[in-house]
């Protein structure tokens, strides 16, 4: 889903500032009227839940990678402006710090999974849900189809943005920038997604919400009266145990993916998604995940009891979350068109001028989320040594991010309590709303 550089010409990523910009102003305006003691750390706390849920590729038809983004889950609970201001922000410190996505292609990015996503997501959510109580397990399934159909739309732009390359800017024959025309491009994404990726990303969202209906319900309805007021609604909370919503959403979308993936390698489990499992050094593997098992015994426990009552769930939840992320690791293939110049080389003759000269316009520090020691960079590294790195460049990410977005935030809170001369007041009855 992230665009690199290279594979959009600079005249369109700069052209996709025209509709993004204005949404980050509109963004800004609506959701600094809102920010308090509760809401500002929420949105960041997301922010860096999206960072997080970006980290964790999954394997998905044509022997590529994608991964969900967390926007409609945003929306939902915050709203679609909140979600374009908390997704953005993790998209572009992951352009500048990561790596992943283009620092030319920002704007496209953000337009795709920022502001696309969550809008149609939540628009999706809303219509499905219509007339449901907050609390019911309608809205968390609404929540998911919605999520799905987000992304899922979010993936046709990223094709169609693609596959017109081609079209605008050749010569000689010859695509300046990415090579893969709309018949390519446009089926590639679409099946990923909605045959991968787009599932998952339902998943994340409608158990995101189930578990916020039974442990948090006042992020559902009482923030609901801030963010939507015209959405706010009472329910009861459905009576079926949670944990049976996880195994039986969990378990479904497993056999989902396990059916497709089969389909797609022709019924050969060592061909699941078109990719070739053959190449996965197996007994590598194992040794990361008894290293990151070891990690996580350490970690997830002292993460516990160092952080404050209030932050202890949600914090140690982020520190389980970075010590399973090197499982995207495991997959092998690249996200759709990352592949190597040798790979374009080989399939049409050519590598584009784009790809060879923007491409390396930025270098990122934590490139491929990796730290820029030895240890981790070193020539035939293990993989145990490359999970490591990922491990700490995503805890690094998720702090980085989630305080980018608080510092933002509060940043906004002030200076519209500044301007509005009555900030104290206004913060005041907000958070009496919401506690």
């Amino acid at each position: 889903m992230h665009i690199p550089d290279g594979y959009l010409a600079p005249a369109v990523s700069l052209a996709l500032a025209v509709p993004t910009i204005p949404v980050w102003a509109v963004a800004t305006q609506k959701v600094k009227k809102v920010l308090n003691n509760r809401t500002v750390p929420l949105l960041a706390i997301f922010s860096a839940l999206s960072f997080t849920v970006m980290m964790f590729n999954v394997p998905v038809p044509g022997g590529t990678t994608a991964h969900a983004v967390g926007g409609t889950l945003i929306a939902v609970v915050l709203g679609p402006w909140a979600a374009a201001i908390a997704v953005s922000v993790a998209l572009i410190l992951q352009a500048l710090f990561f790596g992943d996505g283009g620092v030319l292609a920002i704007f496209a990015n953000c337009l795709n999974m920022a502001i696309i996503l969550p809008f149609v997501g939540y628009g999706t959510y809303r219509l499905v849900a219509a007339g449901s109580p907050i609390l019911s397990t309608r809205r968390a399934v609404a929540a998911g189809i919605g999520a799905y159909v987000g992304i899922t739309v979010a993936a046709l732009a990223v094709g169609i943005e693609l596959g017109i390359e081609p079209v605008l800017f050749s010569q000689n024959g010859h695509a300046l920038y990415s090579p893969y025309g709309l018949r390519e491009a446009i089926p590639a994404m679409l099946l990923a997604h909605a045959f991968g990726a787009s599932i998952v990303e339902g998943l994340v969202t409608g158990l995101g919400v189930a578990y916020l209906q039974r442990r948090h319900p006042e992020y559902l309805t009482s923030l609901r009266r801030i963010f939507a007021p015209e959405a706010a609604a009472d329910g009861v909370v459905a009576r079926r145990p949670l944990w049976q919503l996880v195994a039986a959403s969990v378990g479904a979308a497993a056999a989902a993916l396990a059916v497709v993936g089969l389909v797609e390698g022709g019924g050969d489990p060592g061909r699941m998604f078109g990719s070739d499992w053959a190449r996965v050094d197996w007994a590598a593997v194992a040794t990361m995940l008894l290293v990151t098992a070891v990690v996580g015994l350490i970690l997830i426990p002292v993460v516990y009891l160092v952080l404050p009552a209030r932050m202890k769930r949600i914090g140690t939840a982020f520190a389980a979350v970075a010590v399973v992320a090197p499982l995207g690791l495991v997959a092998p293939g690249f996200a759709y068109g990352e592949g190597s110049t040798a790979e374009v080389q080989s399939a049409f003759g050519y590598v584009p001028s784009g790809m060879r000269d923007v491409s390396g316009v930025f270098s990122a520090p934590l490139a491929g989320y990796n730290l820029p020691l030895p240890f981790f960079n070193e020539a035939n590294a293990p993989l145990w040594h490359a999970a490591l790195g990922y491990e700490l460049a995503g805890i690094v990410g998720m702090l980085v991010v989630g305080g980018a977005v608080f510092a933002i935030a509060t940043l906004l809170r002030r200076g519209f309590s500044n301007d509005a001369g009555t900030g104290g007041a206004a913060d005041r009855r907000s958070e009496g709303t919401v506690a």
